[in-house]
């Protein structure tokens, strides 16, 4: 076990390390699109986005969700390269009729999303970018099964810094708007898809077993709606908007879901990439739930830290780096980073769910929560705009925690330490009401007030929710990463 949880550790670091530079990249963006793209661009680019999207989770069968599953299960290496082998071709089939079917009814798509053809163009050139994006899925999910950490991050890296400067060229000097940002992304994903499916050939060759293909999609067919389900859960919201308001409103809706993206992208994602594949062989050991337990408390200690951060920082950003129309994107950071937080942990306990083999739960999840998620769109968004948007969201995302918590502690329980959880979210939620309640108008002293609260909030959670071993395990996270963290909890539960 110790062995397993500082590769895990190890990886993580650098999975780490790699979110990170992606997201500064990213971020480095936020001042372009702010001040080149008006609001309502911003809103067109998040719905075209979205609708692709959709698409995507339909038509990809949910094999992606199966090839990790599938590639541990196998002893032999010829076997794991059969499964990737087979994953990359089915999923390029599918990519092929998808994107070619979809420039057939993109008229119609367009009407559907915007009410006219005015966008069809840039529909267009989403599915070109949809179609290039899908050769890019197995080759990565490869590395990541290799745990090829470094090469992961470096392709991740590469490909963030290329469209970073396409951008630039297209958007800023171009004057490109859109269609620049779209041309980036075809680009840079055409060169990346050229070169990670030369790489699957290389290290697992051509073949294709029609038997295993079915298998793949018997596990992650099921998933399907559940992840549709997802999107409606994550971006219907998007839609309601542009219905009731306009794209203006839905683009500065979507700048303040960049920020409570941005949570999960540092602190949970990194993670979550190298243990949505080993949490199959911890599954194995006898001791993990001990150890699902006391991942699961220090991670949220990361997010909450984090989210406390960007909720109290995020107007001084604003106010820096973009134009005063998207300023008050701000006002709503807060709660999607508390629904943020909720859709992590349904993420993280359907661990039960999957390493019991009982996927058809997450099916029949979204039977429920699908409609709920639109009846309090409908309910909120008319009446309350970008807050009524934000608090369904929270409202949904709670509703799909209570659901995968029940199953998961049905089919596999944990005990969580929720007395704690609680503690630590009072306190920081108290700290983010206190800094929306008094906030000074001038930014230095603005930013000199909310890094005195966030050094306040940090010793009083240290104090009365963390205890002396807490505070030490903490310490490892920086160190060696959280898993190193969870070695050393182990060893200790271990000899009591």
């Amino acid at each position: 076990m110790s062995t397993d949880l500082k590769t895990i550790g190890k990886h993580t670091l650098v999975y780490t390390g790699g979110v990170i530079i992606g997201k500064v990249a990213s971020f480095v963006m936020l001042p372009v699109y702010t001040r080149y793209l008006t609001p309502a661009d911003y809103g067109v680019l998040e719905l075209l986005g979205m609708t692709i999207e959709v698409i995507g989770l339909i038509t990809g069968a949910g094999i992606m969700g199966a090839v990790f599953k599938f590639y541990h299960a196998e002893e032999r290496q010829a076997g794991k390269n059969q499964v990737i082998s087979t994953a990359a071709l089915g999923v390029g089939a599918i990519a092929t009729v998808a994107a070619l079917l979809g420039l057939i009814v993109a008229p119609e798509l367009s009407k559907l999303t915007f009410g006219s053809e005015a966008n069809l163009p840039y529909l267009r050139l989403y599915f070109l970018l949809f179609f290039l994006q899908n050769f890019e899925q197995v080759p990565l999910a490869l590395i990541r099964a290799e745990n090829r950490a470094v090469l992961f991050v470096t392709v991740n890296a590469i490909k963030l810094v290329a469209m970073l400067s396409l951008n630039i060229l297209f958007v800023v000097y171009l004057r490109m708007g859109i269609e620049g940002v779209l041309t980036s992304g075809i680009i840079t994903s055409a060169i990346v898809a050229i070169g990670m499916s030369g790489y699957l050939v290389r290290r697992v060759g051509i073949g294709f077993t029609a038997e295993k293909f079915r298998q793949m999609l018997g596990f992650g067919i099921p998933l399907v709606p559940w992840w549709v389900g997802n999107f409606i859960l994550v971006f219907s919201d998007r839609f309601f908007l542009n219905y009731y308001t306009d794209t203006s409103t839905v683009g500065i809706y979507s700048l303040a879901y960049k920020f409570a993206f941005l949570l999960t992208a540092l602190a949970y994602s990194p993670f979550d990439t190298i243990w949505t594949s080993a949490r199959f062989e911890v599954a194995k050991r006898p001791d993990a739930p001990e150890v699902y337990a006391r991942v699961f408390f220090y991670t949220n200690v990361i997010l909450g830290s984090l989210g406390l951060v960007l909720a109290l920082f995020v107007r001084d950003f604003l106010t820096i780096m973009s134009d005063p129309a998207f300023w008050p994107a701000y006002r709503v950071v807060p709660l999607l980073i508390a629904a943020q937080v909720v859709f992590t942990w349904a993420g993280y306990w359907s661990v039960g769910i999957y390493v019991s083999g009982r996927t058809k739960i997450m099916a029949s999840a979204a039977i429920v929560l699908v409609p709920l998620t639109l009846i309090l769109n409908y309910i909120f968004i008319p009446r309350f705009g970008l807050y009524g948007a934000a608090g369904a969201t929270l409202a949904a995302y709670t509703a799909r925690f209570f659901w995968i918590y029940y199953f998961a502690q049905r089919h596999y329980p944990i005990r969580y330490q929720w007395s704690n959880i609680a503690k630590l979210y009072g306190i920081l939620g108290a700290a983010v009401a206190l800094g929306f309640a008094y906030h000074p108008e001038h930014l230095a002293a603005s930013i000199g007030w909310n890094a005195a609260l966030l050094l306040t909030t940090i010793g009083v959670v240290s104090a009365l929710v963390l205890s002396s071993n807490d505070r030490t395990a903490l310490r490892t996270v920086f160190a060696g990463g959280i898993p190193t963290m969870v070695r050393r909890l182990v060893e200790s539960t271990t000899r009591l």
